[in-house]
């Protein structure tokens, strides 16, 4: 009787052996797997059968280095829309809104001074260029021919403003009240030689210059105008060492700053190819920071 019982138990038990050395590796399976998801990280965030959709506001009528990210971020299956704005307190009042996801148009200031002001839940996730402010003219060849009393234009909102009047110190037009730190208004200012100075939104301001002598632009509006702002601003600002505030960057919702989505167009951004791009578009004018 014992022989027959190992006779016919003998295949059974190798059954058994077979099969627990099967779920042990089927359990070794699913936790390499794991672990494989979890190392590509958000570098395949947007890797599913249906495309993941992003709305990314910006500032101007198109991007080099923005349609160079969609195309790149088309490869994993995220579907990057480009959002064009024609005026700076938009963009994150759409993000803030949820009409669009992410924005690139500004630096950590005007982030921060919108944000306050408005009540904004609003994140940066990236930095991306330092874009010196200049004061341009199509009428002088310096600021030194600036007689007293003309006209000098300066961006309305309260952080490029403020920046506008301490370049304008540096020009040596005007002197500025220390106290009023990094955003002073036309009331912090001691203006010995009278000029006239006229606040306007931003991007209307390249127009102005038909009529007034100086106007202090931003590089990017002054790009889109055809300057080149390394070779044509009469006075160009200078880079600040250490965290500078007006380092542009890539905002998103509060409540979203984590999504393996965003963080992962951030990623396809900060790349040497989009350094170049940067490079090359802005003709030197614009400074990668990562």
């Amino acid at each position: 009787m014992k022989r027959k019982h190992l006779k016919y138990s003998l295949p059974v038990l190798l059954l058994v052996v077979m099969l627990t050395l099967s779920l042990s590796f089927v359990g070794c399976g699913s936790r390499n797997a794991a672990k494989d998801k979890e190392a590509a990280g958000s570098k395949n965030a947007g890797n599913n059968e249906k495309p993941v959709k992003v709305r990314i506001g910006l500032i101007g009528g198109d991007s080099l280095v923005w349609n160079h990210v969609k195309k790149e971020a088309a490869k994993e299956n995220i579907e990057v829309e480009l959002v064009f704005f024609d005026s700076y307190p938009l963009p994150n009042a759409a993000l803030n809104s949820g009409e669009i996801d992410m924005n690139a148009f500004q630096h950590h200031l005007y982030l921060d001074t919108e944000s306050k002001q408005h009540g904004y839940k609003l994140s940066v996730i990236g930095e991306t260029v330092f874009a010196p402010l200049g004061l341009y003219s199509k009428k002088l060849k310096s600021v030194d021919e600036l007689k007293d009393g003309d006209t000098i234009v300066i961006p309305d909102d309260v952080t490029n403003g403020g920046r506008s009047l301490l370049l304008l110190q540096d020009a040596g037009l005007i002197t500025v009240d220390p106290a009023a730190g990094a955003t002073p208004t036309l009331k912090d200012i001691k203006n010995p030689r009278k000029f006239k100075i006229m606040e306007l939104e931003a991007a209307n301001i390249p127009a102005s210059l038909e009529e007034v002598p100086l106007a202090a632009i931003n590089s990017g509006i002054a790009s889109d105008a055809g300057w080149t702002p390394s070779k044509d601003a009469l006075v160009l600002e200078n880079a600040k060492s250490g965290k500078n505030p007006y380092v542009n960057v890539i905002v998103v919702r509060t409540e979203e700053k984590d999504n393996p989505v965003y963080r992962r167009i951030v990623e396809i951004h900060h790349t040497d190819a989009v350094k170049e791009i940067i490079k090359k578009d802005s003709k030197g004018s614009e400074m990668p920071v990562w």
